[in-house]
C-alpha cells in the first residue's frame, strides 16, 4: 500500500518519542502544561506502536519529524480487502441514515440515544485504547443503526469540530448490511460529502481492535497534522484547527421513532490519553473528571477492571 514505509516510521518517531517521557520543544505559540496522571510504561507504548524501525532514536526535533511524516501520507488508506468502490457502496448507504436523521419522514423520526463517557476539558492531543463491538444487533423494525466510536475536538468560533474513529452497523432500511461491521472515519472540517470515510469491515466483532487518533503539536498553513490509525496502520490524515480536544469514547444507537430493540454489549477499554509530554492511562488520577452517562433505554457500566490501568465503559441496550 502506498505509504507503507512511511507509516512504519511514523510509528517509531511516536513511541520513542512518548517512551522517553521528556519535555520535547513545541514550535507552536499555543502551549499549555498539562498535569500528569499515571504514566504509560514504555512497554506498552512500544507494544501498541505499529511495525517499529528501532534504528530510530529519541532527538530533540522528534515533534517536528512526526508532523512532516503525517504529511507524506495519504489522506486516505483503505485496510486489506477494501476498495474504493466498497467505500462508495458503504457511504451511500450512510448518507440514507443521515438524511433519515436530519429530517422526519411522513409519520417516521430516527431518534439518537447514547453510551458515552468524557471529559469536558481541552487538553489532550489523541487517544489510543481498544474497542470490543460485541453484537451490534440492527434490525429495520428496531434499532437501525449504531456507531460505536472515539472522537477529539473543539469547538471553533462557537462551532463544533472534532474528529473520530469507530465502526459503524447498518440495518436494511438504509440498504446496509445487517451482518457487516463498517470501519470508518468521520473528520468535520471538510466539506459535508468528504467528511465520513469507510476505510474497510468485518463480520465477527467479539474481537478487540486497536485505534488511535493523535494530533502534532506543529502548527502549518493549513492547521495541525493528524493522523488517525486502526489496528496500527495509518488509516487516515488530514488537519484540524487545534492541538488540543476533549476526548470521549461513545456508543450512539438510532432507531425509528424510539423503538428500540435489544442490543448486547459493547465497550472501550485500556485507554491512554497523550497531553503535551506523554501519554497517561485514563483513570480516576487526571487532573480532569471523566463523566459516564447512558441515555434510557442504554445502559453503562464504567469502571477500571483489576488487571488494567484505565476505564472500562461497556454499554448496551436491555
Amino acid at each position: 500500500m502506498k505509504g507503507k514505509t512511511g507509516m512504519q516510521a511514523l510509528s517509531v518517531l511516536l513511541a520513542v518519542m512518548l517512551a522517553s517521557a521528556v519535555l520535547v520543544s513545541v514550535v507552536s505559540a499555543d502551549v499549555k502544561k498539562c498535569v500528569v496522571g499515571d504514566v504509560v510504561d514504555e512497554a506498552t507504548l512500544i507494544e501498541r506502536s505499529s511495525s517499529l524501525i528501532r534504528e530510530y532514536r529519541t532527538n530533540a526535533d522528534a515533534e517536528k519529524a512526526i508532523a512532516a511524516e503525517i504529511q507524506k501520507l495519504p489522506r486516505v488508506s483503505y485496510l486489506a480487502g477494501w476498495s474504493e468502490d466498497d467505500a462508495e457502496r458503504v457511504k451511500h448507504v450512510y448518507a440514507q441514515a443521515k438524511e433519515f436523521e436530519e429530517q422526519k419522514i411522513g409519520d417516521r423520526s430516527l431518534t439518537q440515544k447514547d453510551g458515552r463517557m468524557w471529559i469536558d476539558e481541552y487538553n489532550y492531543r489523541g487517544i489510543n485504547g481498544f474497542v470490543h463491538p460485541g453484537g451490534m444487533e440492527v434490525s429495520s423494525s428496531g434499532t437501525n443503526c449504531q456507531y460505536l466510536t472515539s472522537h477529539l475536538g473543539q469547538p471553533i468560533g462557537g462551532n463544533p469540530c472534532w474528529i473520530e474513529v469507530g465502526v459503524a452497523k447498518f440495518s436494511e432500511v438504509f440498504g446496509g448490511d445487517p451482518d457487516e461491521f463498517v470501519i470508518y472515519t468521520t473528520d468535520s472540517t471538510l466539506p459535508e460529502k468528504d467528511q465520513f470515510e469507510p476505510h474497510g469491515s468485518f463480520t465477527n466483532g467479539n474481537q478487540d481492535f486497536n485505534f488511535e487518533i493523535y494530533v502534532s503539536s506543529v502548527q502549518d498553513p493549513e492547521g495541525y497534522p493528524y493522523m488517525i490509525l486502526w489496528g496500527g496502520q495509518v488509516i487516515r490524515t488530514g488537519h484540524v484547527p487545534f492541538t488540543r480536544g476533549n476526548p470521549d469514547e461513545n456508543h450512539e444507537y438510532f432507531a425509528t421513532n424510539s423503538s428500540f430493540t435489544p442490543v448486547s454489549t459493547a465497550y472501550f477499554w485500556d485507554s491512554y490519553l497523550y497531553n503535551d509530554q506523554v501519554a497517561v492511562w485514563w483513570n480516576d488520577n487526571l487532573p480532569e473528571e471523566t463523566h459516564g452517562q447512558g441515555l434510557s433505554p442504554v445502559m453503562v457500566d464504567m469502571y477500571v477492571p483489576w488487571w488494567s490501568q484505565a476505564y472500562r465503559i461497556d454499554s448496551w441496550i436491555p
